[in-house]
């Protein structure tokens, strides 16, 4: 549910001083809006397992309560099928070595949303992997616009990867899978567990 400026006092004061990290970075954009101003993107850990995603919009600030435990991850601004309004992968959960995301979009209707699969489930995406795995995502021309392939591959006994790729084309608030490939028994350089989530940045 959107919030403008609704948390507590507490809340807003530790997201709007700057509480910053030992090492700042810089603050990640996205223009959720499509009115071609670069919003500003902040994640703050308010619970244990809740988070605060705010977006800066030219008229005011907008919120909502994401699940996930990771805000010590920076959301990630991307453009998933090339229609000009930005989503934000938002970190949920982080693993030895891989980063799952949820999906986020915004409409002035609904506010920020986390963006859901057909069958109601949220939108997720894993990145990393390690030595005996593969989790990526990249994305490439769709009709219209733009799809996106998650990479999801695990090395078995024999050495050799087993999983699936699965592209994604998101329209109309969901996002629906239009086909899987399965990944039967590939080595580590086959083009199938490639995938460049620099394709996936806004336009």
């Amino acid at each position: 549910m959107t919030r403008k400026l609704l948390f507590g006092a507490a809340t807003a004061a530790v997201l709007l001083s700057g509480a910053a990290p030992a090492a700042a970075q810089p603050t990640p954009t996205a223009d959720v809006d499509g009115d071609g101003r670069q919003d500003p993107v902040a994640l703050q850990q308010v619970s244990e397992d809740t988070m605060l995603l705010r977006v800066g919009l030219a008229e005011e600030f907008v919120d909502t309560v994401v699940p996930g435990n990771a805000a010590g991850q920076p959301p990630v601004p991307v453009d998933v099928n090339g229609d000009g309004f930005d989503e934000v992968l938002v970190p949920e959960s982080v693993g030895a070595n891989t980063i799952i995301y949820t999906v986020w979009a915004y409409s002035r209707e609904a506010g920020l949303f986390g963006v859901p699969l057909r069958d109601g489930a949220p939108w997720r995406i894993a990145e990393g992997g390690g030595a005996s795995a593969v989790s990526t995502y990249g994305c490439g021309p769709g009709k219209p616009g733009r799809v996106l392939d998650s990479v999801n591959a695990y090395q078995d006994d024999t050495g050799r990867f087993q999983g699936s790729r699965v592209t994604y084309q998101y329209a109309y608030g969901v996002a629906n899978a239009v086909y899987t490939i399965p990944i039967k028994d590939a080595d580590r350089d086959d083009p199938v567990l490639r995938a460049d989530p620099a394709t996936c940045a806004p336009l």
